[in-house]
């Protein structure tokens, strides 16, 4: 195969390809497979073409883009990895001076950048405008980039971190506790002032056990609602969300905070309210309620043969004020 292709997707007659590329370049039909199977996350294609011999390197002709920056501006995971773990040139530079990490800042793939600036990514090489993809980060994100590039752990990681021991953690607690909560339920169901029921979904396999008391009921299961700080997703906009450390101690109005830290808009957190969701029932959070305290006292706890999924019927969601100044609407419109 030869190396440093280029070719142009848009493209079809093969004249107009030659006219476009200089002589000492050829189009193979297995490079455009290898720019087609990472822009559709196409990881045994990918994998395939690379084992073929084709040009992991390759670039397209109009843009110089190479397969990289594709995976990269696409926020295509496994691609990624799976290029970068082939050998590609992490810090290549397109047509306009933008490297991989440029396009995971731009698109707001924040964990993804971090991860190849682990990976040697540099954080400060130039475009054709002069910025870096330091300079074209968000302010609370670019310590972050800082940070990982000096070798110590961001707050992003630590916070996913601190996610997946809890995942492991509680799975591990509610497989266990299974059992337990349903004993718990044919003898609570006795007792008028507790009631608990097994219902079904329509059409869905699992059986939920899902409690339906007062909204003041503890928890049957001692531990599982957590104490002294959680990791909880905080969403904004359809299933876009943040994930957030909370402590005991946290109220709504300091969350807040934290997520107009995070979208950039630190002068506008009067501009919005919190509310908690539970299962499509929405009740906005006054500023001195404490999250952690809300979410022990009102979200049910779902079972079902898969696991604990409370989570996918009640959560917080962050919401801008209808009285807040356009240019703050604007700005929360504009956030990824």
């Amino acid at each position: 195969m030869i190396s440093n292709t280029y070719y142009s997707p848009t493209s079809t007659n093969n004249n107009n390809i030659n006219n476009k590329i200089k002589s000492n370049y050829r189009i193979e039909k297995y490079d455009y497979d290898l720019f087609k199977g990472v822009s559709n996350n196409d990881i045994k294609k990918v994998r395939e073409m690379i084992d073929c011999g084709v040009d992991i390197n390759m670039r397209e002709y109009e843009k110089g883009t190479c397969p990289v920056h594709i995976a990269a501006s696409r926020g295509h995971k496994q691609a990624l990895e799976l290029l970068v773990s082939r050998g590609c040139d992490i810090n290549v530079q397109d047509d306009r001076g933008w490297t991989p990490l440029h396009s995971l800042v731009t698109g707001r793939y924040d964990i993804l950048a971090l991860w190849l600036i682990r990976q040697g990514a540099n954080i400060n090489l130039k475009d054709n405008n002069g910025f870096t993809a330091l300079d074209r980060a968000q302010t609370w994100f670019q310590k972050e980039m800082v940070d990982v590039a000096e070798g110590r752990i961001s707050n992003s990681e630590a916070t996913l971190l601190e996610v997946k021991k809890e995942q492991d953690q509680k799975q591990e607690e509610y497989q266990h506790a299974l059992k337990s909560i349903l004993q718990h339920h044919h003898e609570e169901s006795k007792n008028s002032s507790n009631q608990y029921f097994i219902s079904q979904q329509p059409n869905a396999l699992n059986k939920m056990v899902q409690l339906q008391s007062s909204p003041y009921v503890e928890s049957p299961i001692k531990g599982l609602t957590g104490s002294g700080s959680e990791v909880i997703k905080i969403y904004f906009r359809n299933d876009s969300y943040k994930s957030v450390k909370v402590t005991a101690s946290d109220n709504c109005q300091s969350i807040i905070r934290v997520m107009c830290e995070k979208f950039n808009m630190k002068s506008f957190d009067k501009c919005f309210d919190l509310c908690e969701v539970i299962k499509n029932q929405v009740r906005f959070l006054q500023p001195n309620d404490l999250l952690l305290e809300s979410k022990l006292k009102n979200w049910p706890i779902i079972l079902t043969n898969n696991g604990y999924e409370t989570h996918n019927h009640c959560h917080f969601s962050i919401v801008i004020k209808k009285t807040a100044p356009k240019e703050a609407i604007k700005l929360f419109e504009s956030i990824l």
